[in-house]
């Protein structure tokens, strides 16, 4: 009979409990065959294969492992951080997972690290490269691509600048007046651990980008906000990159049909993230559903928070921005302030309510007009089921004077919930 193959040497060093047994898990479903050998601190006399570790305690990052052995890290500070960054420079197969990342994406990237470790093993410390471990790797390929849906994203020649030595791009997003987006992938993972990145066209707007980086920092608590990951000087310009939201616009939802509990959890989410935002002095000034992005999973993620404003200092903006079937009268005149953001958001719940936005013109200045003078058609008018407490709060958010509407999307919500307290389990809108 001829020898088995040895174990693999897997240290799993200053684990959570939960990522011991996921990583466990891994090995068990995903490589049965493989003989594994297992130890939670570094083996002086012997060099480890595969280390997995945490961030927990930072002062043994840059000290404790073996150069050029795969490392894979559960990351609770910032993976833009200089430890990491410095990790990812000395560790040939190097990926990583936040801790708040859900369990199956934490096991598909531990699968796909120790897949790729096995594929390209170091010379001084991989594992065999027999035949035996070849043809092992070969047959989890196609199993692993089945089970986590890994995509393989690689740069075109053209597209593979490196943002400030960190972010690859990948492809162009989209082009505005200011900026250009990117979709881009972390250096040297090997996960599809994608962002966006916001790229000004020239320094002129870098003092706008570090606003709109002050303001996300204010909303990252909550889970409706995207997450600025990190921001970056680069040739002279500052670079923003988000998180990357797989998903549709509220607005392609609506065009494709949405149920009546699927319309009230929107709003409901919507209405929370603006609540936070005002309870922090910010408005958005552009709530519409095309910044809206619903996840396959059904999170809503408020988008474009370039147009957004601190209102710390003071109550109004005397600028005009917005998307004009969403802009509040004042808002028309250059004194926006948060109530504008109800207004938008009666605005949207009528749309949602009724599929008709209350005030709409091709012609724009009829369209203020419209806006600025002639009060709206009550939405029971084309949805006649709408129950009569919904539409007065909707006819609120939509007075002229802003004095009449509701102050904050936070007494908006109050009152929402208030006289419909089951509201979000699709009882009132149609």
């Amino acid at each position: 009979m001829g020898k088995s193959p040895p174990p693999l040497n897997v240290v799993l060093h200053r684990l959570h409990e939960t990522f011991q047994m996921s990583i466990l898990e891994v090995f068990t479903t995903s490589f049965p065959m493989m003989p594994v050998e297992i130890h939670h601190t570094i083996q002086p006399s012997r060099v480890p294969q595969l280390i997995f570790s945490s961030t927990d305690s930072q002062d043994h990052l840059l000290s404790s492992y073996p150069e050029r052995i795969p490392l894979f890290l559960f990351v609770h500070m910032s993976p833009s951080s200089l430890p990491v960054l410095e990790l990812m420079d000395r560790h040939r197969v190097f990926d990583y997972a936040l801790t708040s990342d859900a369990p199956e994406i934490i096991k598909s990237r531990v699968a796909l690290f120790i897949k790729k470790a096995l594929e390209e093993p170091l010379e001084d410390s991989g594992p065999p490269s027999s035949p035996w471990w070849r043809t092992l790797v070969e047959a989890l390929t196609t199993i692993l691509v089945r089970l986590f849906r890994a995509r393989a994203v690689t740069p075109s020649v053209e597209c593979s600048t490196v943002i400030g030595n960190r972010w690859v791009r990948l492809r162009r997003l989209g082009f505005g007046s200011f900026s250009e987006v990117w979709l881009v992938q972390r250096k040297g993972t090997i996960s599809e651990h994608l962002a966006v990145a916001k790229i000004p066209h020239d320094a002129r707007s870098n003092e706008k980008f570090l606003h709109e980086a002050h303001i996300l920092r204010k909303l990252q608590d909550h889970p409706n906000a995207v997450q600025l990951i990190e921001v970056i000087e680069h040739s002279g310009k500052t670079i923003l990159i988000e998180e990357f939201v797989e998903g549709k616009t509220l607005q392609e939802a609506m065009n494709e049909g949405m149920s009546s509990t699927e319309k009230e959890q929107a709003f409901s989410a919507i209405l929370d993230m603006v609540a936070y935002a005002h309870d922090h002095h910010i408005m958005h000034r552009d709530i519409k559903p095309e910044n809206i992005l619903i996840t396959p999973g059904g999170t809503i993620k408020v988008l474009d928070f370039g147009t957004a404003k601190d209102v710390s200092s003071r109550s109004i903006s005397n600028t005009v921005i917005g998307s004009r079937p969403y802009m509040a009268p004042e808002q028309i005149r250059g004194e926006s302030r948060i109530a504008s953001d109800v207004w938008a958001l009666g605005v949207l719940l009528y749309a949602l309510a009724t599929d008709y936005v209350p005030f709409y013109s091709e012609n724009e200045k009829e369209l203020m007009d419209m806006i600025l003078e002639s009060p709206p058609e009550p939405p029971r008018r084309y949805a006649p089921e709408l129950v009569p407490a919904l539409e007065e709060i909707i006819l609120r958010c939509l007075e002229k004077n802003w004095h009449q509407r509701f102050a904050t999307a936070r007494d908006l919500r109050h009152t929402l919930f208030e006289m419909l307290p089951d509201f979000g389990k699709g009882n009132y809108i149609p």
